[in-house]
């Protein structure tokens, strides 16, 4: 004679079965608070960044070489570095333009004559007549304005201009993006 089987389970697989059932709500409201606290963290660093760069938008303005020299990324401030007359805003960048980037001997001072050799020397540094450059030398340095305008918002100008002009160039590529619907900083600064 066969014993039917009781389709019942008895205390102890009930009781592990709400123990797992209850590991697996545990954990997920632990991984939901997680994800909710990690979400928060990065709404706040992006709120910081934003408040950050609306301060920075303040300093936004022509100045003069030795004006441009105190953003160079110390003591918490911004870094600002020149090329060609032109200012821009490489914060974003603190790994490369900062005190201890690659070209941080560029921050908060012009880069026109360091960018076109591609020399980091210091006495590179701040020499902004670059009448004696190459055709290379010329288009190097360039070829570097032309990564800026697509990477950082322009600050303003040197207002002790040695070079006086943007080149024609710069401005039908600044008229062409503004037809596309990209607006720079740029436009209002050299057009009149």
């Amino acid at each position: 004679k066969i014993e039917a089987t009781s389709n019942k389970m008895d205390p102890v697989t009930w009781a592990l079965l709400a123990t797992a059932a209850l590991l697996v709500v545990y954990n997920w409201y632990k991984s939901y608070l997680q994800e909710k606290a990690e979400d928060e963290r990065i709404e706040m660093e992006i709120k910081r960044q934003t408040l950050r760069a609306e301060e920075r938008k303040k300093l936004y303005r022509d100045m003069s070489s030795k004006e441009l020299r105190q953003y160079n990324g110390e003591n918490d401030q911004p870094i600002f570095l020149a090329t060609r007359d032109i200012i821009f805003d490489v914060s974003t960048n603190p790994d490369s333009y900062g005190p201890d980037g690659g070209y941080g001997v560029f921050g908060g001072r012009d880069a026109s004559r360091g960018l076109g050799k591609m020399s980091l020397d210091d006495e590179d540094c701040d020499r902004r007549d670059i009448k004696d450059f190459n055709d290379y030398e010329t288009e190097t340095l360039d070829q570097w304005i032309r990564m800026f305008l697509h990477k950082y918002p322009i600050v303003g100008r040197l207002k002790d201009s040695v070079c006086g002009k943007v080149p024609d160039e710069w401005i039908e590529q600044m008229k062409e993006e503004k037809a596309r619907g990209i607006d720079r900083l740029l436009l209002s600064l050299i057009l009149p």
